[in-house]
């Protein structure tokens, strides 16, 4: 019982959902994506299923839904966990419709999440909340969760640009004088460059975890194509910039998405550069460089939103300098998976 009306939760399919479960996981999932203002679905129905149908097989994952009496969705579960990843930690998410929240739904959903968690052998929850969410975050506290990485979520208006700055960062220099160089990649990779990838993700495990206790991901070429085929049919497009050094290996890079939905925004992904080859400008370059390509080929976008750890202070520098501004906070949690199943059962709980 929850709220005085019967909820049932059941077990249903993500990656091999049917249309009517994936129906139902939108109708949930994507506006609270977009009150938490995050990208993580694509918002578009079409897309969401083509996404969740070519989820990489290195994704092991599993899903509920919280239905009122009339079967109306109103909570969803969901954790998942990647074969070559921390062999500890179980990802999770637990979503309630705004209207139906404190009633115990993401109680009841968060149960089965720790019951698959345990089954699994993975005693390391790890989830995340945005502020915009607060009920979120009461809610983590109150199970148990430790914070384990405090991020920021910041916008850059192009209309605000100082793009003479920006021009002299994509001058290159002194990157360029030492003999790097720039390849762009748009959309998925070939597959000579599926190594570039990996090396490239490789690369992004050096950003600051904080107290995050999950280890990196390990990742090959055949995860890169699989995540590409899910990138393509989902109708996002990518652009990346890898820098390469003297000798043509990769050393880093920087990447952006667009959604068709969203014309007016660009979402910076991931940039990073080896420890070994920082100090040389190389990230001003290739983000300089992206900008400007932005501006040029996307005259439609208005806005580049990113996200980076509070304690990443080389990067927020960077983005600091080209214009940033913080518009909401997202909070990485964790805690074990037993001791938040024993919480579950206080009063006032939901």
């Amino acid at each position: 019982m929850a709220g005085g009306d019967f909820v049932r939760i059941r077990r249903v399919g993500f990656r091999d959902g049917t249309d009517d479960d994936l129906r139902a996981l939108h109708a949930v999932e994507v506006p609270i994506e977009m009150e938490r203002g995050s990208n993580r679905m694509p918002r578009a129905l079409g897309p969401y299923m083509a996404f969740a149908r070519n989820l990489p097989a290195q994704w092991h994952d599993h899903a509920w839904m919280a239905e009122s009496a009339d079967g109306e969705p109103v909570g969803v579960g969901y954790c998942w966990y990647h074969a070559d990843g921390d062999g500890r930690s179980m990802t999770c998410d637990v979503l309630v419709r705004e209207d139906r929240r404190r009633q115990g739904i993401g109680a009841a959903l968060m149960a089965r999440v720790c019951d698959q968690a345990l089954a699994d052998g993975r005693p390391l929850l790890t989830w995340a909340t945005w502020d915009a969410v607060p009920a979120a975050a009461a809610f983590s506290d109150r199970v148990g969760g430790a914070v384990g990485r405090v991020s920021r979520e910041s916008e850059l208006r192009l209309a605000r640009v100082d793009w003479p700055m920006i021009e002299r960062w994509a001058s290159g220099q002194p990157g360029r004088a030492d003999g790097y160089a720039l390849e762009a990649v748009d959309g998925p990779f070939p597959e000579r460059l599926r190594g570039d990838a990996v090396t490239f993700h490789h690369i992004m495990q050096t950003a600051p975890s904080d107290g995050l206790q999950a280890s990196e991901v390990f990742i090959d070429a055949a995860f890169v194509a699989e995540l590409d085929s899910a990138l393509r049919d989902s109708g996002r497009t990518r652009w990346t910039l890898l820098v390469r050094a003297p000798d043509g290996t990769c050393v880093g890079g920087t990447e952006v998405v667009f959604e068709a939905e969203d014309p007016e925004t660009a979402f910076q992904q991931n940039t990073g550069i080896d420890p070994a080859h920082r100090g040389r400008g190389l990230a001003k370059w290739a983000k300089g460089v992206m900008l400007l390509r932005i501006r040029r080929e996307r005259p439609s976008v208005r806005v580049v939103r990113t996200g980076n750890a509070f304690s990443n202070a080389p990067m927020l520098a960077i983005n600091d300098a080209m214009g940033f501004e913080v518009v909401s906070t997202r909070i990485d949690w964790q805690a074990d998976a037993d001791a938040v199943r024993q919480a579950l059962g206080a009063p006032d709980l939901g």
